[in-house]
């Protein structure tokens, strides 16, 4: 266009201006990529970490699988991944707790089931012995499984699992296996027992009484005599209420143990 002095003004006004290059949509893949940079190396990641990004389900499973076969995420078991996490040794393994919170947290955040046998008799002092197995008493136990790099076995529950209840159950199953604890007696692991019975607050020791009941006669019978030599009767005469005057009970206790068993025969 050809512009004289008195139409230079109408040739800036429509002279063509560069249209903007259009912005591109952010991808789901990008959209997940930016959701994993906040989080920690290590961290567990869920489907639920995604939510409120507007991407399908399905899309958040394709692309974690993607991710996961490129690196930037590690496979923990079916639907739960984690931030590889590095140290000076290399790769870090998954560890003994992220395993438990895969396998016990349920997505409505109540308990699956909770770690019972040796590891978590361990942790109770009950045993020296370090396994590289992890119990864990579920409502529905099913095959043993491997993740990561550790084994789980699970076994039958005795009732309905409760955070709260935890530890009152772990010190019900070291009472039910006291002759099988390995590395000590029956009779050091009664005396590490008796004393964690006794520093429970009042309302722990009704509930591991009412706990007790869906137990073998031989465990209410154990933390009957306890509970009496603790000065506990009340809660213990509903204990014996409940077991046969004429069962026997042996589980390798001497008198100078537990002073209290003849009433309770426990031999």
């Amino acid at each position: 266009m050809f512009c004289s002095k008195k139409t230079l003004h109408l040739c800036y006004l429509y002279r063509p201006r560069p249209m903007p290059e259009p912005t591109r949509p952010t991808t789901a893949r990008q959209k997940m990529l930016n959701r994993l940079q906040q989080l920690a190396p290590g961290s567990l990641v869920r489907y639920s970490d995604f939510a409120g990004l507007g991407i399908a389900p399905g899309t958040v499973a394709v692309n974690l699988s993607r991710l996961r076969q490129q690196g930037v995420v590690q496979q923990v078991t079916k639907g739960t991944y984690r931030l590889p996490l590095q140290s000076r040794f290399g790769p870090v393994p998954v560890s003994e707790q992220q395993v438990l919170q895969v396998l016990l947290q349920a997505s409505n955040k109540k308990l699956r089931g909770y770690p019972t046998g040796v590891a978590a008799f361990n942790r109770l002092g009950l045993t020296t012995q370090v396994t590289q197995e992890i119990e864990i008493a579920t409502s529905r136990p099913g095959r043993p499984k491997k993740v990561g790099n550790v084994r789980v076995r699970f076994v039958q529950s005795r009732g309905e699992v409760k955070l709260e209840e935890v530890t009152l159950r772990q010190l019900l199953d070291a009472l039910r296996q006291l002759k099988r604890l390995p590395d000590t007696s029956p009779a050091t692991a009664l005396l590490r027992l008796r004393e964690q019975v006794n520093q429970l607050p009042p309302a722990d020791k009704t509930k591991v009484v009412r706990l007790a009941q869906g137990y073998n006669p031989a465990t209410r019978a154990i933390l009957g005599a306890l509970l009496e030599g603790l000065g506990e009767n009340k809660l213990a005469t509903k204990l014996k209420a409940g077991l046969n005057p004429l069962t026997s009970y042996k589980l390798g206790l001497s008198e100078q143990v537990l002073p209290n068993r003849a009433p309770w025969r426990i031999q």
